[in-house]
């Protein structure tokens, strides 16, 4: 589900930007505005998503959601105005604030006890390889047969491959199958593994919001998808310093793959070190990172090293936060819980392109972008040990 929905369709859509704005005689700005609208939909739903989730059957509810996201991706094929690019939009963010953030780690959550981190990391590092599968797929159709018929190609190819799972496979939790999550056999016996029909321990989604904790954290997603989004200037800023154009079209592929590394590396890491230290891990590692791109400058060799640490920090976006979330606040609420903080990727996600575009029109120059998220990785770290410490006193119920 997440390889179709996220790395075929979601990870896609800049591919189309540039052949619509042309066949259609738009400016880029004109192109672009789905998404953005996409991104703040999406933001907007996913509270009411973990609602729904909890609620109604699972399979209904992903069912329907990703059957939106193909069908308005697909629909996509006969539209000829702006304005139904932006509804497709709209309908595009209310899937997708299922599946994009929530549905994995909601899942993951309940059917492992153990192991999470490991498990979360492959399956999100599943969404990268269908980003990396995806990506040269759809270019190869839109110069073979058009954007047109790619879009729709592309739509009904992830509705095959993800509905089938989606459908037969997915519960919930699984007490839905009469049976207990991974870990019960190898001797919990608190706790949600302990008993296939035991409650879900943790803290209340209303205690959780009065918490200094939660809005730490929510802070720290902020800081972090801040950093996840200098991806996209990443072939920008290779042109910027003097790299020719094939340069920053490859970076792209180093990160690619980093960034796959980076989510089966700090899942499997967070179920040896914790979650605490994997965090800080992955923060240190995005530092690090972007000192390096900083100061590679005409280095090609030293530039690549720098994506690779910064491919590790840039997993922690969506390997590290819930296991955060999971770790401070149990698997109570941790849907509503979490859902919070997602709303705060989104918004951050939304107002970095701006954030980013401005401060290149102000210094021609991509240096203070780099710069700005050095301080906001290490204001992370100290974020990150705050809250998980003021989550100690949090009482579980």
């Amino acid at each position: 589900m997440f390889f179709a929905a996220v790395g075929m369709l979601g990870n896609t859509n800049g591919l189309y930007l540039s052949p619509v704005a042309k066949e259609m005689g738009w400016t880029r700005t004109d192109a672009s505005w789905y998404l953005t609208i996409f991104i703040l939909t999406m933001a907007i739903c996913q509270p009411i998503a973990s609602r729904m989730m909890a609620k109604f059957d699972i399979r209904l509810i992903l069912g329907v959601a990703m059957t939106m996201v193909c069908a308005s991706t697909g629909a996509a094929a006969y539209f000829n105005t702006v304005m139904a690019w932006n509804i497709s939009g709209v309908f595009m963010g209310i899937g997708q604030a299922f599946i994009m953030y929530l549905a994995v780690p909601v899942l993951l959550g309940n059917w492992f006890s153990k192991k999470m981190g490991t498990v979360l990391g492959i399956a999100l590092a599943l969404g990268t390889l269908g980003s990396a599968i995806a990506n040269p797929v759809a270019g190869a159709l839109i110069t073979q047969y058009g954007w047109r018929s790619a879009r729709l190609i592309m739509a009904i190819a992830a509705w095959v491959i993800s509905m089938p799972g989606i459908l037969f496979v997915i519960r919930l939790k699984p007490s839905d199958k009469g049976i207990r999550p991974y870990g019960y056999e190898e001797g919990a016996t608190t706790g949600a593994a302990a008993n296939a029909t035991a409650a879900l321990t943790g803290v209340s989604s209303a205690r959780a919001l009065k918490s200094a904790a939660l809005w730490l954290i929510m802070l720290l997603a902020g800081l972090i998808v801040l950093n996840a989004s200098m991806n996209t200037q990443v072939p920008g800023y290779a042109t910027s310093v003097g790299f020719a154009t094939t340069v920053g079209a490859f970076a792209m592929t180093v990160l690619n793959f980093a960034n796959m590394g980076g989510k089966l590396f700090l899942g499997w890491f967070n179920d040896k070190a914790g979650y605490v230290t994997t965090t800080i891990f992955s923060l240190v590692c995005g530092v690090i990172g972007d000192v390096i791109i900083l100061i590679s400058k005409g280095n090609l060799t030293l530039f690549y090293v720098g994506l690779v640490f910064f491919g590790i920090a840039f997993s922690a976006l969506t390997v590290m936060l819930p296991l955060i979330v999971k770790g401070i606040f149990g698997q109570k609420d941790f849907g509503k819980i979490y859902a919070n903080v997602t709303l705060v990727q989104s918004l951050f996600s939304a107002s970095a392109v701006i954030i980013y575009g401005k401060i290149f029109d102000i210094t021609q120059s991509f240096k203070a972008a780099w710069q700005l998220n050095v301080g906001g990785l290490i204001i992370g770290c100290i974020l990150a040990i705050l809250a998980a410490n003021l989550g100690k006193r949090l009482k579980h119920e």
